[in-house]
C-alpha cells in the first residue's frame, strides 16, 4: 500500500462506496488521525481512534447501543479503538487498533455482519474469523476483507455473485467470511450494489459480480460474471479503489484518474451517458489525484496538494459549491482548503481536512451531516464530534 499523503500515519486505501479508507498511526499512537466513512442515510466518522455515528439508525447501523436516529454524532458502543471504519447501506465495520480484529454491527438481513446469523447488533461485534485484517471494506450488502496473509474473504449478500464463488445464479447468502479463490496477493478491495473490485500485486485490477451497467469492466454484455475477472491487462493500478451502486474508480500508479460502469448522473466526471462506459476511462487529463469516493449520482476526490473535487449529481447540494446545479467535470470545493480524504453517501459527502477537520454537505433529512439538525447544507459545513 502506497502513502498517499506526508502524514504521521501511512495512508492507505480500501474503497467502497462508503468509504473504506484506513488510517494506520505510524507508531501506535492515533495522534490527530481522523477519517470519514458515509453510508446510505448515515456517516461514521473516527478521531483519534474513537469512533461515533450520525444519521438514520436502520436496525442499528449507528453503533451506538439502540436504534434511535442522531442528528449529532453519537459514541460507537464498543470499549474499543478503531483504525478503520467503513459503511455500507443500513451496516457498519470497523478494523480495531493494532490488533486488526473486524467488529460489525447493524442491518444483517443478508449476513453482512458476518456472525453466522441474520440477526441485527445495534452495537459493535467481533467476527471470530477472520481473526484479523489490513483492509477493510464494506458494500451495500456485503463486506470483503484482505488478512495479512492477503487472501481475500467476503460475506453477505451474494444475489449478483459479488461475494466471488465462482458459484451458479440462485447460490445462497454467505452469513460468515468465505474465501475469494485461492490467491493471495490481494492488496485492495471495493465493494458497490451489487459488484466487487478489487487489486492485486503488483497492480492487476479484478472485478466480479452484477454488470448491467458494465460495472465490473468486464465481459460487456454479460449480466452477472460471479468470479474475479481481470480487467485489462495493465499492471499499474493502486490501492485507491472505490465502488459505487454501479460504477467503480481506480487511481492508477501516475496519478491518473479512472472509472467506468454507468455515467447517468455524471458521476464519472463527463456528462450524463445512456449507454455504460464498458472498460476504464480516464476522468480528464489532470496526474496528480490521490483519493477517490464515488456512490450512486456523484463522486468526490482529493488531490496531491490536498484540494478537493466533486461532480455529478447536485440536487442535495451534495458537491458543497454553494448550489443545487449538476455538474459534469471535477469541480473545486472550498478552494483554498486543505483536505486528505473525501466520502460519499447516497445524497450527502463528508470530508477531512488536513487538521481533522470533519466537514459534511448535501441532503441532511434523517441528521446524517451530524450538525445537530435536519437541514441541508451545500457547502463544507464542520461537524463537533466528541
Amino acid at each position: 500500500m502506497r502513502p498517499a499523503l506526508a502524514l504521521a500515519f501511512v495512508v492507505a486505501f480500501a474503497g467502497c462506496g462508503f468509504d473504506g479508507f484506513v488510517l494506520t498511526p505510524a507508531a501506535g499512537d492515533f495522534g490527530d488521525a481522523a477519517g470519514v466513512f458515509a453510508g446510505w442515510e448515515f456517516t461514521c466518522a473516527l478521531q483519534a481512534g474513537r469512533g461515533s455515528c450520525f444519521g438514520a439508525n436502520v436496525d442499528g447501523s449507528l453503533g451506538t447501543g439502540d436504534e434511535a436516529t442522531h442528528i449529532a454524532p453519537a459514541p460507537l458502543a464498543a470499549d474499543v479503538g478503531f483504525d478503520l471504519l467503513t459503511a455500507g447501506e443500513n451496516h457498519a465495520c470497523g478494523l480495531a487498533h493494532q490488533t486488526g480484529a473486524v467488529w460489525c454491527w447493524g442491518y444483517n438481513a443478508s449476513g453482512q455482519l458476518g456472525l453466522g446469523d441474520l440477526t441485527a447488533r445495534d452495537a459493535p461485534v467481533v467476527l471470530p474469523q477472520p481473526p484479523a485484517a489490513l483492509v477493510l471494506a464494506a458494500g451495500y450488502n456485503h463486506v470483503c476483507a484482505i488478512p495479512p496473509d492477503h487472501s481475500l474473504w467476503c460475506w453477505g449478500d451474494n444475489s449478483e455473485g459479488q461475494l466471488g464463488q465462482q458459484d451458479a445464479e440462485g447460490a445462497p447468502d454467505a452469513e460468515t467470511p468465505e474465501r475469494v479463490g485461492a490467491d493471495s496477493d490481494w492488496i485492495a478491495v471495493a465493494g458497490g450494489q451489487g459488484h466487487t473490485c478489487g487489486v492485486r500485486a503488483p497492480g492487476t485490477l479484478w472485478c466480479w459480480g452484477r454488470n448491467t451497467a458494465d460495472d465490473t469492466g468486464t465481459s460487456p454484455g454479460q449480466q452477472q460474471v460471479r468470479g474475479p475477472a481481470q480487467v485489462g491487462t495493465d499492471t499499474d493500478w493502486t490501492a485507491a479503489l472505490d465502488a459505487g451502486q454501479d460504477a467503480t474508480c481506480d487511481i492508477r500508479a501516475d496519478g491518473s484518474l479512472w472509472c467506468w460502469g454507468s455515467n447517468a448522473f455524471g458521476q464519472q466526471g463527463a456528462p450524463p451517458e445512456t449507454t455504460p462506459v464498458a472498460a476504464p476511462r480516464q476522468v480528464g487529463t489532470d496526474t496528480d489525484w490521490s483519493q477517490i469516493s464515488i456512490d450512486d449520482f456523484a463522486a468526490c476526490g482529493v488531490k496531491t496538494d490536498g484540494s478537493l473535487w466533486c461532480w455529478g449529481r447536485n440536487a442535495e447540494g451534495q458537491l458543497g459549491v454553494g448550489d443545487n446545479d449538476d455538474r459534469y467535470t471535477p469541480t473545486a470545493v472550498a478552494p483554498g482548503t486543505s483536505f486528505r480524504q473525501a466520502s460519499m453517501g447516497r445524497f450527502h459527502a463528508c470530508a477531512v481536512e488536513s487538521g481533522g477537520i470533519v466537514d459534511c454537505m448535501g441532503e441532511n433529512s434523517n441528521g446524517q451531516l451530524g450538525l445537530g439538525d435536519t437541514n441541508r447544507r451545500d457547502v463544507p459545513t464542520a461537524v463537533t464530534l466528541p
